[in-house]
């Protein structure tokens, strides 16, 4: 087998020759498009808009160019192609920004649920970016099975976690934006080695073996992929042993909990550990017996005097008008912050609080 097979300049990506211009205006029309797609997806929390996006993204492109460039020991080659991607993501990141930007007049947009879904990266994401570098870069030398390509860009996700970067950044979610884009970063790199695999068992490497500097460029390359995807699994794995953690944690005060109302009705509404920051968040309704409603004050009495002062009826009729009937549904809690350790209780946090 020939490296000529594996060159990145005629079978994986043409930013150079004869028709530069016209691929490059190619893959920027692509990229353009796969991010509007997949902010409008995200914003609407459509996953099948977003996996649409996913299959009209260019990125696999040059991102199979630098791996084939690092097997062939052209560094230079797998820089120039690796500053093709970091360009791009930062663009996409700057475009989802924008179209947040465009899309809030007047205000009305939300973090839904499938932006949320991209900060929380783990090593299973790890293993699906592995799996689908192995399968792009099998499609990529067997063009015959080049129907597996859509199967490829679905299980890896590239332009998502960047247009929910952006989105986060938008509403000054900065962490949550660096998760997301921790996400794309671990695609990136596991890509790269997979496919790096994928085309050394091809047989890529023995063309150039015997050919001193390319072999030490090949050493190089894949020696700093691997140092990289190191470093990315190391985060991936205590992020992902915290959220064991979290959820074991969960569901063992859950079960407690439950055993310790027995037989008085409770209802579990929100159990959240951060074992991070070493702070819970319990919401939990008792059911007590109807004749307790003798016993207690009216609603009007337990709220406080700024609420009596102005009531809700006028902030509705503020932002509704006159003319709307409005059913509102609501029920009062008592809340307090319990420290465990000094057993002090304190007002607790309102649950719209940002969590560290």
């Amino acid at each position: 087998m020939t490296a000529n097979k594996f060159s990145t300049t005629k079978d994986i990506l043409k930013f150079e020759g004869s028709d530069a211009r016209g691929y490059w205006k190619r893959f920027s029309m692509l990229l353009a498009l796969s991010v509007v797609i997949a902010t409008m997806g995200l914003l609407r929390n459509s996953s099948a808009v977003v996996i649409a996006a996913m299959l009209v993204a260019p990125l696999m492109a040059p991102i199979l160019g630098v791996a084939g460039a690092l097997v062939l020991g052209r560094v230079q080659r797998a820089g120039y192609l690796l500053l093709v991607v970091t360009l791009s993501a930062s663009a996409c990141v700057v475009l989802a920004w924008f179209l947040v930007y465009m899309s809030d007049f007047p205000k009305g947009i939300l973090i839904q649920e499938q932006v949320l879904a991209r900060t929380d990266p783990g090593i299973e994401d790890l293993i699906i970016a592995l799996a689908a570098g192995v399968a792009g870069a099998y499609v990529q030398i067997q063009k015959s099975e080049i129907s597996l390509l859509p199967g490829a860009a679905i299980g890896v996700s590239l332009v998502p976690p960047l247009s929910a970067s952006g989105i986060l950044l938008y509403f000054g979610e900065y962490l949550y934006a660096y998760e997301a884009a921790l996400l794309f970063v671990t695609n990136l790199g596991a890509i790269i080695l997979s496919a790096c695999g994928v085309y050394v068992a091809s047989g890529a490497l023995a063309a150039v073996l015997n050919k001193g500097k390319r072999r030490t460029g090949f050493s190089i390359g894949v020696t700093v992929t691997i140092v990289g995807v190191s470093l990315i699994s190391y985060q991936l794995v205590r992020s992902t042993y915290e959220r064991y953690l979290e959820t074991r944690t969960e569901a063992d005060l859950v079960e407690a909990l439950q055993a310790w109302a027995y037989p008085t009705s409770l209802e579990i509404i929100r159990a959240d550990v951060n074992v991070k920051n070493s702070t819970a968040d319990l919401w939990l309704i008792v059911d007590l017996s109807l004749d307790t409603q003798d016993l207690i004050a009216t609603v009007s009495d337990l709220l406080p005097q700024h609420l009596k002062d102005r009531q809700i009826r006028t902030v509705l009729k503020e932002i509704l008008g006159p003319d709307y009937v409005v059913a509102v549904r609501y029920q009062t809690r008592i809340a307090g912050k319990l420290e465990l350790a000094t057993d002090k209780v304190t007002t607790a946090p309102s649950p719209d609080k940002p969590k560290d």
